[in-house]
């Protein structure tokens, strides 16, 4: 066991430890008032700005170092230093002024963006499914204990490849934690409901997929500066930017709409265990997703199922208690038929995403994870209107 996997061992077990209770005090809080700043906009600024400075990465490696990047290649796993040599890149690196001081753009300033770029996409998610549950999650606390995490897994990442900027990369990123940490708090949306009927719920799943595939095109090309593996990313990334934009455009018209009936137990659970779920993950996601790469699978395994007993936990206990108090037993009993096709189907689904053909890991957890709630809701759905009991008439 080599002393990274034994400090992610820690990162890991304290994330975990400490996030919990943490982000479950949050959870059932109010959370701080605000001003109506959305973490979507901030998202897109954090990934322009990595592209630019990919860009300008490419044209100091083009243009001072003739494309050899040798010098760093011996650090980093393979699969990094793609670089694209179309005519646009050829042309900036020929005309650039001074390009030498490019050289901050090579495993420099992205370890100032890289911490914004995971807690905002982390968090945007969290907003679409629940404004209130993004103020509640964005109070210093949980946002100082999801920096420190972060950072630290990130930092043990820097180590354990031993560049010549380690040093300084690890400066940059303290300084991000706090500037992150400072800049999040500020944030906060619009009030809106969180999702009331399975089409909502569906337009968030539709919106989370495309979103993540996004942010894995932009890991695999721009942070592994590898901006010439982007032409193969290209149809996909247009397609996800499209289902974005028109999951989106249909989610805000859904909100829009008057107040439905209160959603049937099945649909209730699965909207309360995603809110559960995406809460206490938000400290250790970062350190268990490095853990299966980097550490050991079975201690990943292990903590992300600790979370996951935590929040489903506290579902089935909220839940319960919005039952009605009249033929309690009977509906009791329908919820858990329910529960139990429905999480059979899904965890079936999201094992045949898990067993899709993808370059990245984190590709196929993104199809798992969308499987498992697309087929979680159309089931639940289903079942909520075959089991509802039928209106009393007089």
């Amino acid at each position: 066991m080599t002393g990274t996997s034994v400090a992610l061992h820690v990162t890991v077990s304290a994330s975990v430890l400490a996030g919990l209770p943490v982000t479950w005090r949050s959870r059932r809080g109010d959370g701080p008032g605000r001003r109506s700043i959305g973490p979507g906009g901030w998202l897109a600024v954090v990934a322009g700005l990595l592209v630019v400075n990919q860009i300008l990465f490419t044209v100091y490696a083009l243009r001072v170092r003739h494309g050899d990047m040798s010098y760093l290649g011996g650090y980093v796993p393979d699969g990094w230093f793609v670089l694209a040599r179309g005519p646009v890149t050829t042309w900036l690196a020929e005309h650039w002024p001074a390009p030498e001081l490019l050289a901050v753009c090579a495993l420099r300033l992205p370890s100032l963006l890289e911490l914004p770029l995971g807690m905002l996409g982390y968090l945007t998610v969290v907003n679409w499914l629940d404004p209130a549950l993004f103020r509640r999650l964005t109070g210093t606390p949980v946002l100082a204990l999801t920096s420190a995490s972060y950072t630290v897994t990130f930092g043990l990442i820097e180590l354990a490849m031993g560049t010549a900027c380690t040093n300084q990369d690890l400066v940059l990123r303290a300084v991000s934690a706090v500037l992150t940490v400072l800049a999040l708090r500020r944030l906060s949306p619009r009030p809106a409901p969180a999702p009331r009927t399975a089409g909502e719920l569906l337009v968030f799943a539709a919106s989370a997929a495309a979103l993540g595939y996004l942010i894995l095109a932009l890991y695999d090309s721009v942070l592994l500066y590898s901006l010439g593996k982007a032409g193969p990313h290209v149809p996909g990334a247009v397609a996800a930017g499209a289902l974005l934009a028109a999951a989106r455009i249909t989610a805000a018209r859904l909100r829009r709409r008057p107040v439905p009936a209160p959603a049937g137990p099945g649909i209730d659970t699965l909207c309360t265990g995603l809110s559960w779920w995406l809460a206490l993950f938000l400290v250790p996601a970062l350190a268990i997703r490095y853990e299966l790469g980097f550490g050991s699978r079975a201690f990943a395994a292990a903590a992300g199922l600790l979370v996951i007993a935590a929040a489903t936990a506290a579902t089935f206990v909220e839940v319960y208690g919005r039952l009605p108090g009249v033929g309690r037993a009977a509906a009791v009993r329908r919820w858990l038929s329910g529960l139990a096709v429905a999480g059979v189907a899904a965890v079936l689904a999201a094992a045949a995403g898990l067993a899709v053909p993808a370059s990245h890991q984190e590709l196929r957890l993104l199809w798992a994870a969308t499987l498992f709630v697309l087929t979680a809701t159309g089931i639940s759905a289903a079942w909520d209107r075959a089991t509802r009991p039928d209106p009393v008439t007089k």
